[in-house]
């Protein structure tokens, strides 16, 4: 990580995650042997001689390059670089497929573009379905929210989660929220910095899924809205994927689409007294 935030900072250019790959790779051919039992230099003991200072690997017994699994089996130093080779350029494999992830091109800049992002995994399970509900049995729509409060979602009774559950909103089209979407402010109230993208969007089924990115630590949060048939309104959901509290981001990010769609599309959304969604 540190030498990722070197060349990062020294060579915007070059891409950070690849020098923690290369970490990885130098650390793992340095530190995976010997927590294997091997050593890649020569075994000395004591103080040793000059002739022995200068001997070479060669002259090494191959009984000090003992095999973790069955000491007593001898293996060649071909075999045992090889097998050091291939495990360390595995985990370099996992480091680069865990911390890369691109920047969404409609970010506010790239100050934090290369950086290390905590995107956490996609929900398998968004979109609109049959899903359990806790007071009435089932329900057909998008995903309720969990037990933190990261998350607004209004499909799923009321019943089930009151406080994380808004009502769904009146309005005539899901372009409508799709020319919201294309005309998003990246960084309005200090959140969603880092842009967004659509990743599907579906005008015969009235449904559009959004991903909105934080500006520095790279976190992801997802979006939908759905057209509901049985309630004639359209379902809205915005969660976080990670952590416990969002301090309020989803919510904000709630209030400015609901807000434009109001303005300038003249939908209408159930709020309360204080002028927040309900």
């Amino acid at each position: 990580i540190t030498l990722n935030k070197i060349v990062s900072s020294n060579m915007p250019s070059f891409n950070g995650n690849i020098a923690l790959t290369c970490a990885t790779f130098i650390c793992g051919l340095v530190f995976l042997p010997h927590s294997m039992g091997y050593s890649i230099l020569p075994h000395q003991h004591g103080s040793g001689s000059s002739s022995r200072a200068a001997a070479t690997t060669s002259d090494i017994p191959l009984e000090q390059y003992p095999t973790p699994i069955q000491r007593n089996q001898k293996e060649n130093r071909r075999g045992f670089l090889t097998s050091v080779i291939e495990q360390t350029t595995f985990l370099s494999f996992l480091s680069l497929s865990a911390t890369t992830a691109n920047a969404f091109e409609n970010r506010l800049d790239d100050k934090y573009a290369d950086a290390i992002a905590t995107t956490g995994a996609q929900p398998k399970d968004l979109g609109v379905a049959t899903r359990k509900s806790r007071t009435e049995g089932s329900y057909v729509g998008l995903k309720a929210c969990g037990n933190s409060p990261n998350c607004l979602a209004s499909s799923n009774p009321k019943t089930d989660l009151p406080v994380r559950t808004i009502s769904g909103w009146n309005g005539g089209s899901i372009k409508d929220v799709k020319k919201v979407i294309d005309t998003y402010q990246v960084g309005h109230n200090d959140i969603d910095g880092g842009g967004f993208k659509v990743m599907e969007y579906d005008e015969k089924e009235k449904y559009l899924y959004v991903q909105f990115q934080s500006y520095q630590a790279g976190y992801i949060d997802d979006f939908e809205c759905w057209f509901n048939p049985k309630s004639g309104r359209f379902d809205v959901r915005s969660s976080s994927r990670v952590g416990y509290s969002d301090f309020g981001v989803n919510n904000l990010r709630l209030e400015y689409i609901a807000g434009r769609l109001e303005k300038e599309f003249k939908w209408t959304c159930e709020r309360s007294k204080n002028g927040s969604l309900a």
